[in-house]
């Protein structure tokens, strides 16, 4: 993919199509306009207020901005709200990243028309099969590139999956996936694509009932289990989205060690600070993973750094 970025050329591109390939969905069409719940900001899911005009290339978050201080704009102040962390060239690099995404690897979606149809039709996705991690080379091939194959045996699934809303296409998906305590699936696909079958909720893993430590994504869970390998284990809580912190803060509010490793960048940063004014006595351990956005981030590097220097070294004799 070539690095030069014409800002024109991303301003052509559907914002629709945009948000579909970072798995957002509209929940209503009226006309020109589509109606989003909005993925800025930590909101209730029940009033839509993200809208998007796709013939003018628009969008408009009505409920009001987010750290950054964008409310609307184009496709580049969509994307300079959505990754508040980057630099303005590094949001056009990601923008071009996901617009160049490979649509097969991404479900097809049709808008629906409103909340009671939603619940009348039900969830997008509807599961197929399950099968165990390492027989699916594509996805073996992710968890490996992040480290974490060797902990994702009995933590993790290769899940099957099609889009029930769109009978046209009858194509299966795979990705890996997790159960999250309404015993729904979570999953992300090779490409990054994230979604839910059914409801989501926080992923809950038991352990020590006076000890508990949170993370906003599973893959950070397992890196942090792949490093620590604790004993006894606490109890770990996984968000699989910012939105769900508020029931995070409900499970653990009562767990006398609470220690928070979200992600360092705006978002993770205001939600550890939100969980600490919740609960006091809860720790911010993101220093740990300094000078990374998360701890895969980190073990990742990890992982290179010592495979680089093996490679320097050379065989020993």
């Amino acid at each position: 993919m070539s690095k030069y970025v014409n800002v024109d050329d991303l301003r052509e591109f559907p914002i629709s199509d945009f948000l579909a390939r970072l798995g957002h969905h509209p929940v209503r069409k009226s006309g020109k306009e589509l109606f989003y719940h909005s993925m800025l900001r930590e909101t209730k899911q029940d009033t839509p207020s993200l809208t998007v005009w796709d013939e003018g290339g628009k969008w408009l978050d009505r409920g009001g901005p987010n750290s950054t201080g964008i409310q609307g704009g184009s496709i580049v102040q969509l994307g300079l709200a959505y990754w508040p962390q980057l630099s303005f060239v590094e949001v056009l690099g990601k923008i071009k990243e996901t617009c160049d995404m490979q649509v097969s690897m991404i479900p097809a979606y049709k808008p629906i028309q409103s909340a009671m149809e939603q619940e009348q039709k039900g969830y997008t996705f509807e599961l197929v099969r399950t099968q165990p991690i390492g027989r699916n080379f594509v996805l073996t091939k992710y968890l490996e590139v992040r480290g974490i194959l060797d902990v994702a045996n009995g933590q993790l699934h290769e899940i099957y999956y099609r889009n029930r809303l769109d009978n046209g296409n009858k194509s299966i998906f795979y990705a890996i996936g997790w159960k999250n305590d309404l015993s729904n699936w979570e999953f992300i696909n090779a490409k990054g694509f994230k979604s839910s079958i059914g409801k989501k909720g926080i992923s809950v893993i038991p352990g020590d009932s006076g000890h508990a430590v949170l993370f906003e994504g599973y893959m950070d869970y397992l890196s942090w289990l792949k490093v620590n390998s604790p004993d006894p284990a606490p109890t770990v809580i996984v968000l699989n989205s910012i939105v769900q912190l508020r029931n995070a803060i409900e499970r653990v509010k009562d767990i006398p060690i609470v220690d928070v490793y979200f992600d360092n960048d705006d978002p993770g940063r205001n939600c550890t600070q939100r969980l600490i004014e919740s609960i006091p006595h809860a720790k911010d351990r993101s220093g740990v993973y300094q000078g990374y956005k998360d701890y895969n981030d980190m073990l990742r590097d990890v992982i290179n750094g010592h495979e680089i220097q093996h490679q320097r070294e050379g065989p020993r004799l």
